[in-house]
């Protein structure tokens, strides 16, 4: 199969799943593919949150096409539902908050609200990020099954700053802690001098599509004592965009973070 002919397919797909959602051999049939051909492409689009999979194998639209405003019902996409919390926790942190969606094995920010004060960090919107040297990336992959964890830490970790976290076992450590506890601070991973505090944004199948974050400056981000409210507080902004997202009616007022795969007991990466 030739670039060009995987791009047809794929789009045929796409419109095919925006008509009616379908589980893989009905797709099969209706785009007249072979099913092992259209498992490759669906595994390729669900990879890239182009499309998502329920519980019962039924594939639909995912965010990632929702959030380009290509298929998404007037008025629901992330950018609309996301923006009003960008707003208050912006103004309550005093610093910059911001979305990032997941485009392979990087998160890009997609939109950014600045701190209400004179001196501000750059923007990051168009701003693409490895995935293991920040804090959005860090809570996406916590949503990840052990095999593409494993896929992504066994492959090339480039370094930004001394403070990059190159080490598979330390990263798995990490990815383990947000997986308990749903939110994550990194310090000058990717710039030095920042600090910032991540939670998932989840489709309706658990899996993250992107991250809610809020960043600034280390000398005064987090202030003394304030990292475990703002992580809190990340999380639950992220927990209620994502439920308004799927168009999930919310339950209780109660903080729960995303669900993420079980934490799996640490094994070194040597010796597996």
């Amino acid at each position: 199969m030739t670039a060009v002919q995987s791009v047809e397919r794929s789009l045929h797909l796409l419109r095919e799943i925006a008509e009616e959602p379908g589980r893989l051999v009905e797709l099969a049939d209706r785009v007249n593919l072979p099913t092992s051909t259209t498992a490759r492409l669906l595994a390729t689009l669900e990879s890239n949150n182009a499309i998502e999979r329920n519980s019962d194998g039924v594939y639909r639209i995912g965010v990632l096409i929702k959030t380009m405003g290509r298929v998404a019902e007037p008025g629901v996409n992330l950018e609309t539902i996301a923006q009003p919390h960008l707003l208050d926790l912006s103004s309550q942190f005093d610093e910059a908050t911001c979305i990032a969606v997941l485009i392979g094995r990087n998160t890009v920010t997609t939109q950014q609200v600045d701190a209400p004060k004179p001196v501000q960090a750059e923007d990051w919107t168009g701003t693409r990020v490895p995935l293991h040297a920040g804090s959005a990336g860090l809570v996406i992959m916590a949503s990840w099954d052990d095999h593409e964890v494993d896929t992504y830490l066994q492959g090339n970790l480039s370094t930004h700053t001394e403070h990059t976290v190159t080490d598979p076992d330390i990263l798995l450590k990490r990815i383990n802690r947000v997986r308990r506890i749903g939110a994550v601070w990194t310090h000058s991973e990717y710039v030095l001098g920042l600090s910032s505090c991540a939670a998932a944004i989840c489709g309706s199948n658990g899996r993250a599509i992107g991250a809610l974050y809020t960043y600034g400056p280390s000398y005064r981000y987090p202030l003394s004592g304030e990292a475990r409210t703002v992580a809190t507080t990340v999380r639950e902004r992220a927990r209620q965009i994502s439920a308004s997202l799927n168009r999930q009616p919310e339950i209780g007022k109660k903080a729960s973070t995303p669900p993420y795969p079980p934490r799996r007991s640490q094994q070194s990466f040597q010796n597996r």
